[in-house]
C-alpha cells in the first residue's frame, strides 16, 4: 500500500448516477468523467460505470481523455470542449464512438475536408453560446451556423447542446433566460438530440432536461451549491461523496512550548506537544491555502495542521500523551468513525468550491476502488 492514496466507493458512485433516474428517467444519462473524473481519476470510474445500465455515454474535455476512454468502453464517447486539429489524430477517432463538438466555421470545414480526404464523416456536437461567453455559435449565430453544417456530406451531426452560467443559483431568473434562447433554436430541429442540464439545472430545473442530461459534479456525491442540495433533498435525492484522500504518518517527534513549525515559522506550540509529519503536501493536490486551518482525522478524532504546509509534507499536532505511532491511517478528506472531513469544509477554508478541492488532486495518486 502506497503512502498516500485515494479511496474510490463503488456502491456511492452506483448510487450518485441512480438518483437522477428519480428526476430524469425519460433522459439519457451521461456521466461527465472529464478532468480525470473530476480527480477521482477516469481509468476507475469508467471501470465501474461501464456496466452500469444507468450510464448511455461518457463525456470528456478534449481529444486525449476520449482516446483514453475509448480503450475502456464501448459506449459512446462525447468531447465537451476542444480538439487539436491534428490529422494523424482525428484518424483515431473515426473508427470510435467519439462525437466532436463544433463552435466555429473553421472547425466545420477542417472535419469536412479531412472526412472527404480520409472519406468517412466525423460525428459532430454543435456548441451554442446563450450566455456564458465561452466556446460556442451565438445563439443569434445558431441557425445560420447549423443550416450551414447539415449541408456537409462527411460530418455527422450527433446533438445540439448549451451550457448554463449560473443553474447552480438560487436566482433561477437568468437560467431561463438561457433555456428560453436555446429552446427557441431546439424547437426547430426535433430529429436532433437537445442537451442543456447539467447536475445543477436536472434538479433545480426539470424543463431543461432534454434528451440527455450531464451528470457532473454530483455523480461524485457533491453538490453544485447549497440551493440545488435544498432543491434536491425536496424531490429525495441522497447524494454519497465518492472520494476519500489518505495518508500515513511517517514520523513523530516531540516539541517543545514555543518551538516553531514549517516554513515562515507561520506557528508555535503554544504547550508541549508531538508532531505528527504527513507525506502530502500542495504538490499532491492538499492546497497551502489549507496551512494552520484544515483538521485532518486519526481513528475517529480531530487534529490541526500546524504551520505552512510544504510541497510534499504537511505536520499535524496530537497530543503529548497521545498512543498514536507512525504509519497510522490519516483521513484529509472522507469519513473516519462518526466524523468526516468534505471537500465543501476545505472548499471554505481555501475560499473555493467543492470542485476544485477534489479535481486538483494528483493525477498519479493511486486510486484504488472500495
Amino acid at each position: 500500500m502506497p503512502l498516500t492514496w485515494i479511496e474510490i466507493n463503488k456502491k456511492n458512485l452506483e448510487h450518485n448516477l441512480k438518483q437522477f433516474n428519480k428526476v430524469a428517467n425519460h433522459s439519457e444519462l451521461w456521466p461527465v468523467v472529464k478532468s480525470n473524473a473530476y480527480g477521482h481519476g477516469l481509468v476507475e470510474v469508467i471501470k465501474i460505470l461501464d456496466k452500469d445500465k444507468n450510464a448511455n455515454g461518457f463525456m470528456v474535455v478534449n481529444l486525449g481523455e476520449a482516446l483514453q476512454a475509448a480503450k475502456l468502453t464501448k459506449k459512446p464517447i462525447m468531447i465537451l470542449s476542444y480538439f487539436s486539429m491534428d490529422e494523424d489524430l482525428l484518424k483515431k477517432v473515426i473508427h470510435k464512438k467519439i462525437s466532436l463538438p463544433v463552435y466555429d466555421l473553421d472547425m466545420v470545414d477542417y472535419l469536412e475536408h479531412l472526412g472527404k480526404k480520409l472519406k468517412a464523416k466525423f460525428s459532430i456536437n454543435i456548441k451554442i453560446d446563450c450566455g456564458t461567453s465561452r466556446l460556442g455559435f451565438k445563439a443569434e449565430e445558431a441557425e445560420d451556423a447549423i443550416e450551414y453544417i447539415t449541408k456537409k456530406k462527411n460530418l455527422r451531426l450527433h446533438s445540439i447542446f448549451t451550457h448554463y452560467a449560473e443553474s447552480e443559483a438560487e436566482d433561477k431568473s437568468f437560467t431561463l433566460q438561457q433555456f428560453s434562447a436555446f429552446n427557441e433554436i431546439a424547437g426547430k430541429y426535433f430529429d436532433i438530440k437537445m442537451h442543456s442540464a447539467c447536475s445543477a439545472s436536472a434538479i433545480s430545473m426539470p424543463e431543461t432536461q432534454q434528451d440527455l442530461v450531464r451528470v457532473g459534479i454530483s455523480l461524485y456525491g457533491l453538490w453544485p451549491s447549497q440551493a440545488t442540495r435544498q432543491r434536491g433533498e425536496k424531490v429525495g435525492i441522497k447524494l454519497h461523496p465518492v472520494m476519500s484522500l489518505k495518508t500515513k504518518i511517517v514520523q513523530i517527534k516531540d516539541l517543545k512550548k514555543g518551538e516553531s513549525v514549517g516554513y515562515n515559522r507561520t506557528y508555535s506550540c503554544t504547550k508541549a506537544c508531538k508532531l505528527a509529519v504527513l507525506p502530502i503536501g500542495y504538490n499532491e493536490g492538499y492546497s497551502r491555502l489549507f496551512s494552520n486551518k484544515a483538521k485532518v482525522l486519526i481513528k475517529g478524532k480531530r487534529y490541526l495542521v500546524r504551520g505552512n504546509i510544504c510541497m510534499n509534507l504537511t505536520m499535524v499536532e496530537l497530543p503529548a500523551n497521545t498512543n498514536i505511532k507512525v504509519g497510522e491511517q490519516v483521513t484529509l478528506l472522507g469519513h473516519d468513525g462518526r466524523d468526516d472531513i468534505s471537500a465543501e469544509e476545505l472548499a471554505e477554508l481555501s475560499q473555493t468550491i467543492n470542485y476544485e478541492v477534489v479535481t486538483k488532486i494528483k493525477k498519479d495518486l493511486p486510486r484504488v476502488i472500495v
